[in-house]
């Protein structure tokens, strides 16, 4: 059985193939024999010689004459190929003529090449490395300019991690530090809150680079008087923080404790002069609380 595209073959009487290797021959100077370099197989030719015939006899001729001419590969099945990688051939030499005293048969000779696909072109082969690089790149330059508008408004800082949280990438602790301890006039306390509350649950590390940025720019002092009104939210907050980075924080936790304690401290004794004041004392004991004497 000999199949060509969808036409079977029914009165092949001749089918042979020619199988080569391309060898190139080294030889060797002052020595016998030659060493080969084997640059592959060339392609299996396929020699089929035959006879149509039946009703659809002329439909098939004009089926494998444009096959022919249009160098069409088509499809190729034979007990001859079984073993071998051809799957594909293309006709390169098909003749015909018509058996006398029958109007429907014709004795054939058809040449058939193996056909292999031409490679991917290297542009189609790059073009999804190509893709990746530009996604790549795009995603760069939409975060370092995120980043730049970050350090140029340290306010905006919370809202852009909100919009883009992978923008926390492109952010560099040192210089987010010095962009913050250079605005923190301008940054109320509870704004600072949500600007290490969104770095360190998106990158915990970095809020213990922004930390120690701080510090070494001088800036913790002056960012302890902006949290004393709100100590307890932001210590609780620090804790995550506090147990896997140490000392800084735990510094910058104790100092914010301890200012929070003395302000509600202060705050205590502020009222209980006004409580004082506001108070009438018999006469003698208003002058020994005013430490004064009879």
């Amino acid at each position: 059985m000999v199949r060509i595209g969808k036409i079977e073959l029914k009165g092949v009487q001749n089918l042979h193939t020619e199988e080569a290797r391309t060898l190139v021959e080294q030889r060797v100077p002052e020595q016998q024999g030659s060493v080969f370099q084997d640059l592959g197989r060339e392609p299996v030719t396929v020699v089929v010689d035959g006879l149509l015939f039946g009703e659809e006899v002329l439909s098939t001729l004009e089926t494998l004459r444009v096959a022919h001419a249009k160098a069409q590969p088509q499809s190729f099945a034979a007990d001859i190929a079984v073993g071998s990688d051809l799957t594909d051939v293309v006709i390169e030499d098909f003749r015909v003529r018509q058996v006398a005293g029958y109007p429907d048969r014709y004795r054939f000779s058809m040449r058939l090449r193996e056909h292999v696909e031409p490679p991917q072109s290297m542009d189609a082969a790059l073009a999804p490395v190509n893709q990746d690089i530009a996604g790549d790149a795009a995603s760069w330059s939409d975060g370092a300019l995120g980043a730049a508008g970050v350090l140029q408004d340290p306010g905006s800082l919370t809202q852009a991690l909100l919009d883009n949280p992978d923008l926390i990438h492109n952010l560099d602790p040192e210089a987010l530090g010095a962009a913050i301890g250079d605005n923190l006039d301008t940054l109320a306390g509870g704004q600072l809150g949500e600007m290490i509350d969104a770095v360190s649950t998106l990158d915990p590390e970095k809020a213990s680079g922004l930390f120690d940025a701080l510090g070494k720019a001088g800036k913790l002092g002056q960012m302890l008087t902006k949290f004393i009104d709100e100590g307890a939210t932001l210590l609780e907050k620090f804790k995550p923080l506090d147990q896997k980075f140490g000392s800084l924080i735990k510094a910058f936790s104790g100092g914010l404790e301890f200012l929070s304690a003395l302000k509600k401290v202060a705050d205590k004794a502020g009222k209980l002069v006004g409580d004082l004041k506001d108070l009438k004392l018999p006469e003698g004991l208003d002058r020994i609380v005013r430490g004064e004497r009879k």
